[in-house]
């Protein structure tokens, strides 16, 4: 009964964090009025016009039809008397603010790649609060998602082959944004780091608020460990600059670390410390926050305080367009509501408005949340035994996680090869300074050199001899082969891939109580155990990641290893782990216990990276066999249901079935574990 209340906790818990998305508040109190500032001592001249436009900028809302175009009208009249081409390089910004709020949001791309090729033409620099910036906004609202990581893809090498550089900034994190709406989280941090890296350089405000989008994508990523040193920072940076409402936006995504580390009353005083400032934010921002209040009240069984929050969302609604998305991300009315009318028994009102919350989330191409409504109005239907609508709607749900799942493995491809393509061209180099070299060894040997070139030769061999030995230690000797033989590796699909993940308990406690020669040195001790283990298993290594060890069986080859080889590999692993901690335990010395997971399924292996470059897996079975670990227990080997199926008729093994175990970020997954007879 016990364990049954602590898979709920989890699972409310799960759902909560899942409905917590995030926002921006947008507008900058201090820097807006300082602009203003300025600009009543400021005469007629371009210094003029280049506050303007930072101040319509800045001031700009996707949302409200405003203020941003009377300063912009004022920046442009002045640059045509002064005859300012900056100045008049953003007039077509006019007509894209106007055109957005009109809700043609192609016309207002249009007119911001007019106004972003006027400026490219002048060389200006575009970062934070920049038609280069903005025009994701307008891609987004139109759910043309493939067409903006298109064009911020052609620009990334336009401003890489014509500057200037720090442009490329606004185009890594426009970049990132798409991979964060298809949920490729690892490739959407990637790319806000590479948009920080250059913010660096030139605009500090643009590294903190890549510093919260970082933070936000690992939280989405479910890795609130890492998301929280990022949103501090940013909120600390926001907190100097005083810009308040951007450090509120802080303590929101910071109520979501919270969540996902399941502190839901640390959650609550995150979000209730933003109450006071309500009054300032504009419409959407004050809707997002009352909505997550309200999410969470509903969630963690309390609809009564919800619904003071519901009732003001829906009157600000009734006066203000509260879209599904938009510069502030995700404002979920419909859904906020459905859940409030479901906790209090409105079945019929519930479904009405998780049917809006569908159509709404389709129309905007957000496949995120459609997976998300698709899959609660499944459930929806399956409870009120309309079996075939819930078949239809998980039908259409499994396709957009498909598709996903594909869009990931094409990029994981892409990305590999990309790197062949410049591993190629290395090789080539290298081939023809081999040829010049040789050349030179002729022509020396024949003028007299010819001990020198046995020595030569002999070191030649020595050297490519201890060359290939290293290659092996990195690669399988398959992979290396063909890299050898064709300077290049393919990437290839193998369907039936075991992948083990393990991971120390107490990592930290033990890594306090030694030296680092001694943490090193017993990690070391370890991980060559399982070098030894699973080579007998002929299991590949892939990496080890701190204190994780990865391997996998199945790869290069497929008949090198089979699903019962890894099992029993794990086995192995566990059985060491125990000796092991009996001996250091005797001697009072600080001992690691170790988790294991393992899962069955399909992955795209290759080479990646130029320098270092290593033999690596992707695909969604990595992920799920890293749940598999991380929702396994100390001492035990944790299978899942896809694993058991290939490895249940082993006479040598014992399983015990755990049910259905709540895995992050997957929901509940058929788990097992197995031992040793």
């Amino acid at each position: 009964m016990e364990r049954q209340g602590a898979v709920n906790r989890t699972r409310r818990t799960t759902l909560v964090i899942a409905l917590l998305a995030c926002m921006t508040v947008s507008g900058q109190p201090g820097v807006i009025d300082s602009l203003r500032m300025r600009l009543r001592t400021e005469g007629n001249t371009t210094k003029r016009v280049d506050l303007l436009i930072q101040l319509a900028m800045r001031m700009y809302d996707d949302q409200e039809d405003s203020a941003s175009v009377r300063p912009l009208e004022e920046a442009v009249a002045m640059s045509r008397t002064i005859d300012y081409p900056v100045g008049l390089a953003y007039e077509p910004c006019i007509e894209a603010i106007r055109a957005h709020h009109a809700g043609d949001y192609h016309r207002a791309i249009r007119a911001w790649k007019e106004s972003i090729a006027t400026l490219d033409a002048l060389r200006v620099v575009q970062g934070s609060f920049t038609p280069l910036e903005y025009i994701r906004i307008s891609y987004n609202s139109a759910g043309d998602q493939n067409e903006r990581l298109l064009f911020y893809q052609a620009a990334l090498e336009r401003y890489a082959r014509t500057g200037p550089k720090e442009n490329m900034a606004a185009c890594y994190h426009g970049v990132a944004g798409y991979y964060v709406v298809s949920g490729q989280y690892a490739l959407a941090i990637e790319n806000y780091l590479k948009a920080r890296e250059v913010y660096q350089g030139f605009d500090a405000r643009g590294v903190l608020n890549e510093d919260q989008v970082i933070g936000r994508a690992y939280n989405y990523w479910g890795n609130p460990d890492r998301a929280e040193p990022f949103l501090l920072e940013a909120r600390g940076g926001f907190l100097q600059e005083k810009d308040t409402l951007a450090a509120l936006d802080c303590d929101i995504e910071l109520a979501r670390t919270e969540l996902l580390q399941g502190d839901t009353a640390a959650a609550i005083q995150y979000l209730a410390r933003t109450a006071p400032m309500w009054p300032r934010f504009a419409p959407l921002q004050e809707a997002i926050c009352r909505s997550r209040l309200a999410m969470i009240h509903v969630w963690t069984g309390r609809p009564d305080l919800a619904r003071p929050q519901i009732e003001a969302i829906n009157t600000i609604a009734r006066r203000t367009d509260l879209p599904l998305s938009s510069a502030n991300l995700n404002c979920e009315v419909d859904y906020c509501n459905y859940l409030y009318q479901r906790a209090i028994g409105q079945q019929a009102e519930a479904d009405r408005y998780l049917d809006r919350a569908l159509a709404a989330a389709q129309a905007l191409n957000d496949q995120e949340l459609t997976m998300k409504y698709r899959l609660e109005l499944s459930k929806r239907y399956k409870a009120s035994g309309k079996d075939r609508q819930a078949l239809e709607q998980l039908m259409a749900y499994t396709h957009v996680s498909d598709s996903l799942q594909a869009i990931t493995d094409r990029n994981a491809m892409a990305a590999y090869e990309s790197t062949v393509m410049e591993r190629q061209s290395a090789v080539e180099i290298e081939r023809q300074r081999a040829s010049i070299r040789q050349q030179r060894i002729v022509l020396f040997s024949i003028g007299g050199g010819l001990v020198l070139l046995t020595a030569l030769a002999f070191a030649v061999y020595r050297g490519k001899k201890r060359s290939d030995e290293l290659l092996l230690n990195i690669l399988p000797q398959e992979v290396a082969d063909e890299l050898k033989a064709k300077g290049h590796a393919d990437a290839k699909h193998f369907d039936n891939v075991s992948i083990l993940f393990t991971d120390f308990k107490g990592f930290t406690e033990a890594s306090e109580k030694l030296s680092p020669q001694e943490l090193v040195e017993e990690l070391n001790t370890c991980f060559k155990a399982f070098d030894r283990i699973i080579t007998a298993h002929g299991i590949e290594k892939i990496k080890t990641i701190g204190d994780a060890y990865m391997c996998a069986g199945g790869l290069p080859v497929p008949s090198s290893s089979t699903p019962i080889g890894v099992v029993q590999a794990a086995l192995e692993m566990q059985a060491f782990m125990i000796t092991r901690k009996k001996e250091r335990d005797a001697l009072g010395q600080p001992a690691f216990e170790m988790r294991v997971g393992i899962h069955t399924g399909p992955v795209v292996a290759g080479i990646v990276g130029v320098k270092k470059f290593q033999y690596d897996v992707w695909g969604d079975t990595v992920n799920t066999a890293s749940r598999m670990e991380s929702s396994g227990e100390v001492g035990q080997v944790n299978i899942s249901g896809e694993t058991y199926a290939l490895v249940k008729d082993e006479p040598g093994f014992n399983f015990t079935q755990r049910g259905k175990v709540q895995a992050k970020g997957k929901g509940e997954m058929e788990m097992y574990f197995v031992a040793s007879k």
